[in-house]
């Protein structure tokens, strides 16, 4: 295994970790840009592990495109995750404080938490 997927992987769970902490927080903004950052940085992983150059992006659907045929995982929460990159980093985007509801937050983290089991699942990560 490529020394960068180990990097990818690590970094992914310490942002689920992240998530995790900003939910015992109550601080359910920054759980969803962490999910999401688990998600991203998960489907890096898995890129690079099948010979593919992620691209720069923060779009979960385009990343998840590259993976699809090796890994599956539940593309309506995918796209839903998609925008709250942006969502709670730029308050103007939906013009005020971002607001994420603790339901939300919990599905987001659950999701996360899948994504990177099932990546570590495939490319053999222990």
């Amino acid at each position: 295994m490529r020394e960068e997927v180990r990097w990818w992987i690590e970094v992914a769970q310490k942002n689920l970790n992240r998530a995790k902490l900003s939910l015992s927080n109550n601080d359910f903004e920054a759980t969803a840009f962490w999910a999401h950052q688990a998600v991203e940085f998960a489907l890096k992983a898995k890129s690079l592990f099948i010979g593919e150059i992620p691209p720069k992006t923060h779009n979960l659907k385009r990343l998840y495109d590259i993976v699809k045929d090796v890994i599956k995982i539940d593309e309506q929460l995918l796209s839903e995750l998609t925008p709250y990159y942006s969502v709670s980093r730029y308050p103007d985007i939906f013009m005020g404080v971002p607001s994420v509801h603790k339901k939300t937050a919990e599905k987001f983290v659950k999701f996360a938490e899948e994504v990177l089991n099932v990546v570590k699942e495939k490319i053999g990560y222990h």
